[in-house]
């Protein structure tokens, strides 16, 4: 198989996989509408990530845009551009343009390179917690050393500006969870399919620790058991070549 080949197969494989997830996403209650964005670094640095303004719903993998690792729109050659709707429309004739949170993924796949996947959503209980200004604690439920990594309570920056960026850098080395104070939750992984899970656990646990709270609070795991735990997860290997199948 030639490069162009096989980057073309990669291309169409993880275009359907963002488009799964999003609509996986938006049946688990964890976004809503148009809300949320997606992406996936390519094997030669370019970034697939999904459109604005997309109904997470009913999204297809002709809504996903094709960018250079700066953010600059990529003018795909017209075999590339008719891949991933099954169309003769070329993508670069296509009216749909990258999410307005481009900025935000650019700027996490720059600070790390073992990054593949970036998951950006507004699941209701995880994102309660950052309106809330609450961090989630990590010495409750094992999943959140084992699964979700460490959790960044991040101050708030404007969507869709370079404020929001700016604001998660300091975050981005040491933590694979954003709660974004007033907006929502960002998981990054090794895959898109490593970031899905994240953000789907961190809801999860979200939930469980409201509720133990209502119930009169939570108890803690014994005394170094959360970092025992968290050993595990850093040997713990994910799938690194995700696809819509794996999803």
């Amino acid at each position: 198989m030639s490069t162009v080949t096989g980057l073309l197969a990669e291309i169409v494989e993880q275009a359907e996989a963002l488009a799964l997830a999003c609509r996986r996403l938006h049946a688990g209650g964890l976004l809503a509408g148009a809300e949320g964005n997606l992406s996936v670094r390519l094997s030669d640095s370019t970034i697939l990530i999904t459109a604005s303004g997309v109904d997470k719903a009913r999204i297809h993998a002709g809504q996903v845009v094709r960018v250079h690792a700066d953010g600059a729109p990529h003018h795909e050659p017209e075999s590339m551009g008719r891949m991933c709707d099954g169309t003769d429309t070329p993508r670069g004739d296509s009216p749909v343009r990258a999410s307005s949170e481009l900025g935000m993924h650019v700027a996490c796949y720059a600070a790390r390179p073992d990054v593949r996947g970036i998951v950006h959503a507004h699941p209701p209980v995880a994102t309660g917690f950052a309106v809330a200004g609450l961090s989630l604690p990590a010495d409750v439920l094992p999943e959140v050393p084992v699964i979700v990594g460490p959790v960044a309570l991040v101050p708030y920056g404007r969507p869709g500006t370079p404020a929001l960026a700016a604001v998660l850098e300091p975050f981005f080395a040491a933590h694979e969870v954003f709660l974004l104070a007033n907006h929502g939750v960002t998981a990054v992984g090794r895959s898109l399919t490593d970031a899905l899970l994240r953000m789907e656990s961190v809801e999860q646990a979200a939930r469980i620790v409201a509720v133990a709270r209502l119930l009169g609070g939570e108890q803690r795991l014994p005394a170094g058991e959360a970092a025992a735990l968290a050993s595990l997860r850093r040997s713990r290997e994910l799938p690194s070549e995700p696809s819509s199948r794996s999803l």
